[in-house]
């Protein structure tokens, strides 16, 4: 029985009723689920499809709940193909708060988010709010921010070649487009300035909801993802009791053979019994929380305690350190960083709680270890570098634990260095963050300051953590 607090989502029935049209049987003996207001008890490892804010106040976001007992590993829906959102379906924006009018997605597109405020991108990239994001993202810390560039660059490189798109586009030429699109690209011609901020509420819908589907004949193609209505309801857990999409037998072979794919269908968590109203959830990936940060806008929670526990993954990224480093070493660290290009190592240097004890990836210890495999004060690349970097090559090999024990003290007491001063920032960041003032509405704004607090708690934690490793001696 539903919650006195909790709310059914005010387009459920009519999303219901629209999956009907499809082929679903959407009776009340074939539906398990409802989607419903979280309750305020809600983690920090939960998003609120509707809204894109972490969801910890009372009253904020829906999640998926169970009707009535499930039992482990049943199917729980099956979402007909002609029903999901992808390359092989198509679409029209909603209007404020008013339901879609697209004449054939427009039930479940009213059940998208109508703005993305909450998300850092938007933040980085809308004319909206501009004195209150340039604040947050002051905040951020540098490799978050950096992976947020990252987001952003790929989505101004979709919007520059859409945006080309419509501009070459003339009047004679629309007559020829389909019905769906038409529209579409009248509208956005006459729409200039609203047409990005639309492109950009499109874009985070696909980039926050888009799930792998078999559509194409080669399994690795991009255009395998698809968005489907429904399970996008659900939260994210980093727990493996969670949901699971299961792809048809014949879609993991080759491509489907109908035109729209075939129905897409969700298990019940395996592990255990699912009771009358919990909470259903998906595992977005194991994503450490600067991905879930940049990519969805929302954090996992963090503490020593859960970290203790395994019940937080606990990793962060020291690119603009490490990017310092090369840098300030001349032509002699543009051929280091070619090398490292070269044989795959260049970027994606982390740090780890987990598994412990807590250490750096080999990534990491790869890259330092060949920074610090020429003197210091070299700033050039000197006549010998190519067969000087075979017992560099030996440790990428496996043919060699290590270059020399004097190379290993030097990274080590490298990393302790970035990784005290990562300690230190934090510190002044968290107490700079608990001082400053935001403004209480809109709400989004309180949580976006938690969420950047989770961040450099997480950075506090790991660093604090992989210092003690590297003193008490570990092993990596």
């Amino acid at each position: 029985m539903t919650d006195a607090l909790q709310q059914v989502h005010p387009d459920w029935q009519t999303l219901l009723d629209w999956l009907a049209t499809h082929g679903m049987d959407t009776s009340s003996a074939a539906i398990s689920i409802q989607a419903r207001t979280s309750p305020g008890s809600s983690s920090l490892s939960r998003v609120t499809p509707h809204s894109n804010i972490v969801v910890q106040l009372e009253g904020a976001g829906y999640g998926l709940f169970a009707l009535r007992n499930c039992d482990p590993a049943i199917q729980l829906l099956s979402v007909p193909a002609s029903a999901l959102l992808n390359m092989a379906t198509l679409s029209n924006l909603p209007n404020g708060s008013q339901p879609s009018s697209d004449p054939i997605f427009g039930p479940y597109i009213s059940t998208l988010p109508r703005d993305f405020e909450s998300h850092p991108l938007t933040w980085l990239c809308s004319g909206k709010l501009e004195n209150t994001s340039s604040l947050l993202l002051s905040y951020l810390p540098p490799s978050i921010a950096l992976a947020l560039q990252e987001v952003c660059n790929r989505y101004r490189s979709d919007w520059a070649i859409v945006k080309q798109y419509i501009q070459q586009q003339q009047s004679n030429f629309l007559p020829s487009l389909c019905e769906i699109v038409r529209p579409v690209i009248r509208a956005l011609q006459l729409k200039a300035t609203q047409c990005e901020e639309d492109f950009l509420w499109a874009w985070l819908n696909v980039n926050t909801r888009c799930l792998y589907y078999r559509l194409t004949q080669l399994a690795s193609d991009k255009d395998n993802v698809t968005m489907c209505p429904v399970i996008d309801f659900a939260n994210h857990t980093n727990h493996s009791n969670h949901m699971s999409p299961q792809e048809p037998i014949a879609g993991r072979t080759k491509a489907p053979s109908k035109s729209y794919g075939l129905n897409f269908q969700f298990i019940s968590p395996s592990s255990t019994v699912t009771k009358q109203d919990d909470e259903l959830f998906l595992k977005y990936g194991a994503h450490s929380n600067q991905i879930l940060f940049v990519e969805y806008g929302f954090v996992s929670e963090i503490s020593a305690e859960l970290l203790l526990r395994g019940d937080a993954i606990g990793q962060i990224a020291l690119q603009s350190e490490l990017l310092d480093l090369f840098e300030s070493r001349g032509k002699l660290g543009a051929w280091m960083k070619d090398i490292l290009r070269t044989e795959g190592y260049w970027g994606d240097w982390t740090l780890h709680c987990q598994p412990p004890p807590a250490h750096p990836s080999f990534r990491l210890i790869t890259a330092l270890r060949l920074y610090h495999h020429f003197p210091i004060k070299e700033m050039t690349v000197p006549p010998n570098a190519a067969s000087a970097l075979e017992s560099w090559m030996a440790t990428i090999m496996g043919t060699s634990e290590k270059i020399s024990e004097e190379n290993e003290e030097a990274w080590r007491n490298s990393l302790l260095r970035i990784c005290r001063k990562r300690a230190s920032d934090a510190k002044s960041a968290l107490s700079s963050l608990k001082r400053k003032m935001y403004p209480s509405n809109p709400t989004w704004i309180s949580l976006a300051k938690q969420n950047i607090m989770t961040l450099w708690e997480e950075e506090l934690l790991v660093s604090t953590q992989v210092s003690d490793s590297i003193l008490q001696h570990e092993e990596f």
